[in-house]
């Protein structure tokens, strides 16, 4: 499914939702923010992973021990 239909499907279903309460403007505002979470969403897809691999995370403690 290409980004413009997976938005048209998404700002379709908001409209039928809340269209009495959103203004025009305000679907373009959504629109746009839709695109940027699609866009996000496609870039994370498209890194490999591994069914054991873990997210990268280090612990550093503030300050000296006490």
């Amino acid at each position: 499914m290409s980004r413009q239909t997976e938005a048209d499907a998404l700002l379709t279903l908001i409209k039928t939702r809340y269209g009495d309460r959103v203004t025009p403007d305000e679907l373009a505002e959504i629109r746009n923010s839709l695109y940027a979470i699609l866009d996000g969403a496609a870039a994370m897809r498209a890194i490999p992973l591994e069914n054991g691999d873990e997210p990268n995370q280090t612990f550093k403690p503030e300050g000296e021990p006490q």
